[in-house]
């Protein structure tokens, strides 16, 4: 295991109190209200296309064939009221059961938790709207994942970069991301004021709430340590890829292109940013400025700032995809002055 690997496990394990909130209601202190880890997002465009189902089936087969002994429970038929065993339906039902939904609403859910309110540590989740919604709403479809953080170790971190550029060039997404994030369970609006807390301490986390978002359709959403590109969006947003990377005089932010898009990656691993310590890694604010123009110029609401109701609106989410924008390395080494 590499230094800058084992110093991320070592701050999570270090922090792990300050990632979690127990749950209200949860009086024996055994579960959390919001946990930390990994977290991707991949944003789809007309996913009720029968290609765009069949690359559904391909990411959940090759999620299966990696995690899926982890997946207990879930539902496949958009109803979170009645779940189901995973290992009860084979894989060959599942994709029967998404291919019936082709002209229809596809959601399925299938995590290692047993109950919808406690937190996943494996998760696959897919939305994807019928046609008549999406033109009807203009909203993205999408496909998450959640990994506990120990799999850049266990799985390892050159493994997971080629995973998720796999999932990428299987599902040709719009965009997507990849990386340190706050994972919820499956009604999240509870806790939507603490999520705004943990992201302003730490700035690495990904913040997810509505991934439906329409302002999707206009960009990414943030920088994270993977951050993924269609080949539209990255040459009408950015040039060409030979041309932004003559603009990258950092070694550490590297490109990995697949037929349809790129994915570029911010470091070795990925970074908590956190603003007592290290807000602003070098790698992160590199990625961030040569991508930033990709970005959607605004997304909605996150929800919750606050307990009493606060709503972080649109000016404040917008905050929060530029907090790296314009900002000085915290993590290059202090050059000696004159004085």
């Amino acid at each position: 295991m590499n230094d800058k690997l084992q110093q991320l496990l070592e701050e999570y394990k270090s922090n792990y109190d300050k990632f979690s909130y127990g749950h209200y209601l949860d009086f024996d202190h055994t579960e959390n209200a919001l946990k930390v880890g990994l977290t991707g997002c991949f944003y789809l465009d007309k996913s009720y296309k029968s290609e765009k189902r069949q690359a559904i089936n391909q990411v959940l087969s090759l999620y299966d064939k990696n995690w899926g002994k982890y997946l207990n429970y879930g539902f496949g038929d958009g109803d979170p009221n009645t779940l189901y065993q995973y290992q009860n339906i084979s894989l060959a039902q599942k994709i029967i059961l998404n291919n019936g939904f082709c002209l229809d609403t596809l959601s399925f859910y299938w995590s290692n938790v047993e109950k919808l309110y406690l937190i996943p540590d494996y998760l696959i989740k897919v939305l994807s709207r019928s046609e008549s919604l999406e033109k009807k709403f203009n909203t993205v479809s999408y496909l998450q994942i959640y990994l506990p953080i120990y799999e850049l170790k266990y799985f390892g971190v050159d493994k997971l970069v080629e995973f998720i550029r796999q999932v990428s060039q299987i599902l040709k997404p719009l965009h997507g991301f990849f990386g340190l994030g706050i994972r919820q369970r499956y009604k999240y609006y509870d806790f939507q004021y603490l999520e705004g807390e943990l992201g302003r301490k730490y700035l690495g986390l990904d913040i997810s709430t509505d991934e439906e978002d329409k302002h999707f359709r206009d960009g990414f959403k943030s920088i994270n340590w993977l951050t993924i590109l269609s080949e539209e969006l990255f040459t009408e947003k950015l040039g060409s890829l030979d041309e932004v990377k003559q603009q990258n005089s950092d070694e550490g932010v590297i490109f990995h292109p697949y037929t349809g898009g790129v994915m570029v990656q911010a470091g070795e691993v990925p970074e908590f940013c956190d603003i007592s310590r290290n807000p602003y890694p070098e790698h992160y604010v590199n990625a961030n400025a040569l991508l930033k123009n990709a970005r959607a110029p605004m997304i909605a609401s996150f929800g919750f700032t606050s307990n009493n109701g606060k709503i972080q609106d649109s000016q404040t989410s917008k905050g929060w995809q530029s907090r790296f924008d314009d900002v000085i390395p915290t993590d290059l080494p202090s050059k000696d002055s004159d004085d």
